[in-house]
C-alpha cells in the first residue's frame, strides 16, 4: 500500500439499480449479503422526475417487525443470552404469516417469563429474596428450562427479524414507478462488479444500472449530488492514530487523511516533552502491561478503557521518550546517573552513546547547513533544564516543519477539488508568507528582529510583500471576509509557532519534577533512605508517569488538533456504512 494510497480515502461511485418490483426482496437481500452499498435517498437525485417517480412509504410490516424485535431482545436480555451467539448466518426475509406465528409463540414465552418475574416480586414482598437457597435454585431452574426450550429459537428469530427490518428500511429509502423499483447509494469503485452481480442475481437478469463519479467541486454541484461517504484505509499499526484523528472528526471524501503523518509526529513531540531514559522505560513497562490486558480482553472502567485501548500509542510514545532521553543525556532526571550508565557501556562494549549522539548531530548539522547555505545548529546532546534556549530552538524547528506541512496539505486539498484560484489565494499565499518568515528565522535566529527593522529590503521582500499580496488577493476574492481571514492567517503564523513553546514548558516541568524527586534518594540514614526510596517510587509513578505523562499527551494532542489540523483539515466527513447485517 503506497503512501499516496494511504493519504486518500477509498474512491467511491454512486450506483443506481432499476428492476421490476417483483424482484425487490431478492435484489435488496443480495445487496445486503454483499454488504457494499451505502444507501442514500434516491428521491433527492430524481427530483427532475418527480411526476413519474414516487417514494416508497414505510410499511406496516416495518413497524410490526421493529416492535417484535424489541420484545425478543427484552426476553434475551432477561435470560442473559447474547444475540451475537446466533449460530446461523443465513439471510431470510420473514413473511407476514411467519411474523404472526413468531408473535403468537412469543406471547407464550412472555407469559412464562412474566410468571417467574411475578413470583419473584411476590416473594420479595413477603420478605424473601432471590438470594435465599430455595428461591434462587427454583428461579434458576425455571429460567434454565425457558432458555433450553426457546433460546435457540429466540436467537434465530432475532436474526431473521433484523434482516427483515433492514430490508423494509431499505425499501423505504428507495423510489418506484408503477412497476419499477429504484435503489441507489455509494459503493467503493473497485466493487462495481460485485454490485452488478448482486443485482443481476436478484432480478434474474431483468435490470439496469448506472454509475456516477463524485464531483470535484462539492460546493458548486451540491444540488446535483452530495459528497460521498468516507472509508479511510490505513495499515494496522496506524489504527490507534486513526482513532486520534477521527476523535477530531472524520475526514471528508476530498481531503487528505493525516493519520500516516501522525505515526511519526505524535511520538516525536511527546518524546521531546517527556524525554528521559529511565522514565521512558517505566512508561514502556506500564504500556506493555496495558497492552497485555487489552489482548486478553479484560474489561475496565471507562477512563481506564481508553488507556487500555490506546496502549499501542503509549508504547510508541514511551519508545520516543527513551530515544530523546538519550539525546538529552538524562536518566531519571539525572545527568550523573546517565554518565554512569554511559561509562559502563563504554567500558563493556567500547561504545559511548553520548559520543555517538554528538557525532551524529555534527554530521546532520553539516549536511543541513551545506544545503541551506547558512548554519542550522543541531544541538544534541544537551539537558533541557540546563540549556532551555536550545530546546526552544528545537521546538521552533518542529513548529516550522509541521505548520509548513499543514499548509502544503491544505494546498493539495484545494488542488484535488480543482479549486485552483482558492488554492493559490488561500493556502498558497499563506505558505509563501510563512516560509519567508521561517527562512528569516532559520538564517538569523535570535537576531531576526534587529535584522528586519534595520534592513528595509528584507522587511519589504520577505514580510511586507507576501502579507500585502495575501490581503489584497483575499479581499478581492472574498470581500471583507477575505480581509479578516488574511489578518487571522498573519497573526496565527506567529501565535501558532509560539504555541510550540509548550514543548519547552513541558520538558522544563518534567526536569523540575525529576530533580525534586531525586532529593528523596539523597536522604541519609538507613530508615530515611528506605522512606526516601518509597516516596521517590510512589511520586515518580503519580507525579511523573500519571500527571506529567497525561499533561504531555494532552499538549501533544492540542498541537496536532489546533496548530496543525486547522491548516488543512476540516473533519466534516461522514462514515461509510453499507447495508449489511454482521
Amino acid at each position: 500500500m503506497g503512501v499516496r494510497t494511504l493519504l486518500k480515502t477509498q474512491p467511491m461511485v454512486k450506483a443506481r439499480a432499476y428492476f421490476h418490483e417483483e424482484y425487490v426482496d431478492e435484489v435488496i437481500l443480495n445487496i445486503v449479503e454483499a454488504g457494499m452499498l451505502h444507501q442514500t435517498d434516491v428521491l433527492k437525485s430524481l427530483r427532475a422526475f418527480e411526476a413519474q417517480v414516487k417514494p416508497v412509504e414505510p410499511s406496516e410490516k416495518l413497524f410490526r417487525v421493529t416492535s417484535v424485535i424489541s420484545r425478543v431482545q427484552t426476553i434475551l436480555a432477561g435470560l442473559n443470552i447474547d444475540p451475537k451467539q446466533a449460530r446461523t448466518a443465513i439471510f431470510k426475509v420473514l413473511s407476514e404469516k411467519e411474523i404472526e406465528e413468531i408473535d403468537r409463540v412469543l406471547m407464550d414465552i412472555e407469559g412464562r417469563y412474566a410468571g417467574i418475574a411475578s413470583e419473584l416480586a411476590t416473594r420479595a414482598a413477603e420478605g424473601k429474596t432471590a438470594t435465599e437457597p430455595d428461591t434462587k435454585t427454583e428461579t434458576n431452574q425455571r429460567l434454565s428450562e425457558l432458555t433450553s426450550d426457546y433460546g435457540e429459537r429466540l436467537l434465530l428469530w432475532n436474526r431473521q427479524l433484523e434482516v427483515t427490518r433492514l430490508m423494509e428500511d431499505a425499501k423505504s429509502k428507495s423510489a418506484r414507478t408503477s412497476k419499477t423499483f429504484v435503489i441507489e447509494g455509494w459503493i467503493p469503485q473497485k466493487k462495481t462488479g460485485e454490485f452488478e452481480e448482486a443485482v443481476n442475481k436478484g432480478s434474474r437478469g431483468y435490470y439496469a444500472t448506472s454509475y456516477l463519479q463524485p464531483p470535484a467541486k462539492t460546493e458548486a454541484q451540491s444540488h446535483e449530488i452530495e459528497a460521498p461517504p468516507t472509508q479511510i484505509r490505513n495499515p494496522r499499526i496506524a489504527y490507534v492514530y486513526e482513532k486520534v484523528v477521527t476523535g477530531f472528526g472524520l475526514p471528508n471524501y476530498f481531503e487528505i487523511d493525516p493519520t500516516i503523518f501522525m505515526i511519526i509526529s505524535f511520538p516525536v513531540i511527546f518524546g521531546l516533552m517527556f524525554g528521559d531514559v529511565g522514565h521512558g522505560l517505566l512508561l514502556l513497562l506500564c504500556s506493555l502491561l496495558l497492552f497485555v490486558v487489552n489482548r486478553r480482553g479484560v474489561k475496565a472502567p471507562e477512563l481506564f478503557e481508553y488507556m487500555i485501548k490506546g496502549s499501542p500509542l503509549l508504547i510508541m510514545c514511551s519508545i520516543s521518550a527513551i530515544f530523546f532521553g538519550f539525546l538529552y543525556g538524562e536518566l531519571f532526571g539525572s545527568e550523573e546517573y546517565y554518565h554512569i550508565v554511559d561509562g559502563f557501556l563504554r567500558h563493556a562494549l567500547g561504545v559511548s552513546i553520548l559520543e555517538a549522539v554528538r557525532s551524529t548531530s555534527h554530521v546532520i548539522e553539516g549536511v543541513l547547513s551545506t544545503v541551506a547555505g547558512f548554519p542550522i545548529p543541531v544541538p544534541f546532546p544537551f539537558a533541557p533544564f540546563e540549556k532551555p534556549m536550545l530546546l526552544l530552538l528545537v521546538s521552533l524547528y518542529v513548529a516550522i516543519i509541521q505548520i509548513t506541512l499543514g499548509l502544503v496539505l491544505g494546498l493539495i486539498n484545494q488542488l484535488r477539488r480543482r479549486n485552483y484560484l482558492e488554492a493559490i489565494v488561500g493556502p498558497g499565499l499563506w505558505l509563501w508568507f510563512y516560509s519567508s518568515c521561517a527562512y528569516l528565522f532559520l538564517r538569523y535566529k535570535s537576531g531576526i528582529l534587529s535584522v528586519v527593522f534595520q534592513r528595509g529590503d528584507i522587511l519589504g521582500l520577505y514580510i511586507a510583500l507576501p502579507a500585502v499580496v495575501m490581503l489584497l488577493a483575499r479581499t478581492g476574492l472574498h470581500g471583507m471576509d477575505g480581509f479578516g481571514h488574511s489578518l487571522e492567517s498573519l497573526i496565527s503564523s506567529l501565535s501558532n509557532s509560539i504555541s510550540y513553546g509548550r514543548i519547552l514548558a513541558l520538558a522544563l516541568t518534567h526536569g523540575a519534577f525529576s530533580k525534586i524527586l531525586l532529593m528523596f534518594l539523597g536522604l541519609q540514614g538507613e530508615l530515611l533512605a528506605i522512606v526516601g526510596g518509597v516516596m521517590w517510587a510512589l511520586l515518580t509513578f503519580l507525579l511523573i508517569l500519571c500527571f506529567e505523562g497525561l499533561l504531555s499527551f494532552i499538549q501533544t494532542l492540542r498541537l496536532h488538533w489546533v496548530e496543525w489540523f486547522l491548516k488543512f483539515y476540516s473533519g466534516d466527513g461522514y462514515g461509510y456504512k453499507p447495508l449489511r447485517l454482521d
